[in-house]
């Protein structure tokens, strides 16, 4: 058994937010809270996070050194282990409206996908779908072609890979209730992927808006899916969402008091004055949304 421990930043840093985030996706399948800790494929290896005094411990199977490494590279990086948000706290912290979203996830971990792949895929899912719908589909999605393994009777998986994705018939993927459209396009780039036709992965190398512009290149892949891609594959939040109805949402209820039509113009409005960092305060004030309105799941395999 591997057993290795991760020394966490000196900035804040709550790996229960992570945690209370998890318990939060209605249906669970890439990583799983269960009690104080976390599960999830990495690498290929079904590994265990847990928080215990100044560390993250890892515990998994044993590995090679190499696949330790790689392991553990990942795992920071999923983790946000690395990510200082210590400029983007002293700014908030000046400005009350903003400060008053955020202050409650101060040290929640900017946890990313694993890989560029990854976020492409399971954002060309949510496109024009509720979250909720989308969790359910991208949790389908891994039980049709992803390997699986069991935690206290919940199924934990492994992201297909473009090898597993690449030439499946769109009839097999009906079961996601995504559109035909969306169905083949996730095919197409999975495909062109494993053929080495499009290397997703080098865009992680760009800067934010570089990479997010290699993304509209792409057939069916607009401005919102191109930000969030970066942003969840990264960490890195360099664009406003302004089209997302949710964040739309809570910006009126945070910033606004419920007052007006619900627009990308209010959602300009309420984060441009913060910079640099409207991004990542609108991927604050989202999180914040997902905190206040999914009710955590007591039993997260049911549904």
């Amino acid at each position: 058994m591997m057993e290795v421990r991760l020394p966490l930043p000196a900035t804040p840093y709550r790996f229960e937010l992570l945690l209370g985030f998890a318990r939060r996706i209605a249906y669970p399948a890439r990583m799983l809270a269960a009690g104080d800790t976390l599960w999830r494929h990495t690498r290929g290896h079904l590994l265990s996070y847990r928080r215990e005094g100044g560390s993250i411990v890892i515990r998994g199977e044993d590995m090679t050194d190499d696949e330790r490494d790689r392991v553990l590279a990942a795992s920071r990086h999923i983790l946000g282990i690395d990510r200082d948000l210590s400029r983007f706290y002293a700014m908030a912290s000046g400005h009350e409206p903003l400060w008053n979203v955020i202050e409650p996830l101060i040290g929640l971990p900017i946890h990313c996908s694993e890989t560029v792949y990854e976020a492409l895929i399971t954002l060309i899912i949510e496109q024009h779908i509720t979250w909720k719908s989308a969790l359910r589909s991208q949790r389908c999605l891994m039980s049709l072609l992803g390997n699986a393994a069991s935690v206290d009777g919940c199924r934990v998986y492994d992201f297909p890979t473009p090898a597993q994705l690449a030439g499946t018939p769109v009839s097999m993927l009906k079961p996601l209730k995504i559109t035909n459209r969306r169905m083949e396009l996730i095919i197409d780039i999975a495909s062109a992927a494993a053929r080495g036709e499009l290397d997703l992965e080098s865009l992680s190398d760009l800067p934010p808006d570089e990479a997010s512009q290699s993304l509209l290149e792409l057939k069916g892949v607009g401005p919102w899916t191109a930000g969030n891609v970066i942003g969840r594959a990264t960490g890195c939040h360099p664009h406003i969402s302004q089209n997302d109805v949710a964040l739309q949402a809570a910006i009126q209820r945070y910033f606004l008091a419920g007052q007006g039509e619900k627009s990308g113009k209010q959602v300009r409005e309420a984060l441009e004055p913060y910079g640099e960092f409207a991004g990542l305060a609108s991927h604050f004030v989202l999180l914040r949304w997902v905190f206040d309105m999914y009710p955590a799941a007591d039993e997260p395999c049911k549904g």
